[in-house]
């Protein structure tokens, strides 16, 4: 129960935006091809464990090496309100590093790589990679886990196609582009340990602005690049261009009219939504 204890509060905040879109990436594929009831539900089985163990690999180590910022910004988290120390927190990530790598082994060559690249550079980002840095390297290693976490996801249930790794790239790419907004929350403990963040480097208010701007064209862009290519009907493109819009366009309104620490967290919550949805999108026109 202790053990649970620790994972709850370990992965509370990244769990959702973390996990659902492998698993819908998944479900996508299981779809696409046509996987029959047994075998669609061993892979979303296997999907769930895979995720789940995916974001505890990151997890522990980012706590483990970012214990100083969670004391400031997150001190619910099991480091700074005592459950663990960090030692024992790398011990649980290079356990659960293991079990993650492990598993994927069995599931399939791509799947296997994925894990693979991920748990490389998990380890790399926090023994390797300087703070000071932080704003150079955090869109890179978070786009490379984008696309091993989709990758790896899809393989789970099918070997990837053109299709699978189109819509990977991209949604990969369309993630990463907002991300700064993450880093206006945490801007105090961000200061403390060192890192050096857009935010901090270059304000505040000129990433919420870019968050703005990109949030406004995100439902078009969306609809540019991905959904129109895919071969589902127009109703479901209008379904998925309209569902995007009804979400991005209030993230949008909402962060340009008030700059408070609540805002800010609301900002980047709901872009983790926006995330999702755009996964759900590919269930809905890829499958």
């Amino acid at each position: 129960m202790r053990e649970v204890a620790i994972t709850v509060r370990l992965n509370a905040d990244n769990v959702w935006v973390a996990s659902l879109p492998p698993l819908l990436f998944t479900l996508t594929a299981a779809l696409r091809f046509e996987l029959s009831g047994f075998d669609l539900a061993v892979a979303m089985v296997q999907g769930v464990v895979w995720s789940l163990l995916f974001i505890y690999t990151f997890d522990t180590a980012n706590q483990a090496g970012g214990s100083q910022e969670d004391h400031t910004n997150k001190p619910y988290r099991p480091i700074p309100s005592g459950l663990v120390t960090p030692e024992g927190m790398w011990r649980r990530s290079y356990v659960g590093a293991v079990l993650f790598l492990t598993l994927s082994a069995f599931l399939s060559p791509v799947t296997c790589v994925a894990a693979i690249v991920w748990v490389a550079t998990v380890q790399v980002t926090h023994h390797l990679l300087q703070p000071r840095h932080y704003r150079y390297w955090k869109p890179v290693t978070t786009w490379i886990g984008a696309v091993a976490q989709l990758a790896g996801a899809w393989a789970i249930a099918h070997p990837l196609d053109q299709t699978g790794w189109y819509w990977t790239l991209v949604v990969a790419t369309m993630f990463i582009i907002p991300l700064p907004i993450e880093d206006v929350r945490d801007m105090p403990g961000d200061e403390l340990s060192g890192r050096v963040t857009f935010p901090l480097r270059y304000g505040a208010a000129p990433v919420r602005r870019w968050f703005v701007v990109m949030m406004t064209l995100w439902p078009l862009l969306a609809w540019l690049v991905l959904f129109r290519e895919s071969d589902a009907s127009t109703t479901a493109i209008v379904t998925a261009t309209a569902a995007m819009a009804a979400l991005c366009w209030p993230a949008a309104v909402l962060t340009g009219l008030r700059d408070t620490y609540q805002r800010n967290r609301l900002a980047y919550k709901l872009y983790s939504f926006v995330h999702v949805l755009l996964v759900v999108c590919a269930l809905l026109l890829l499958s």
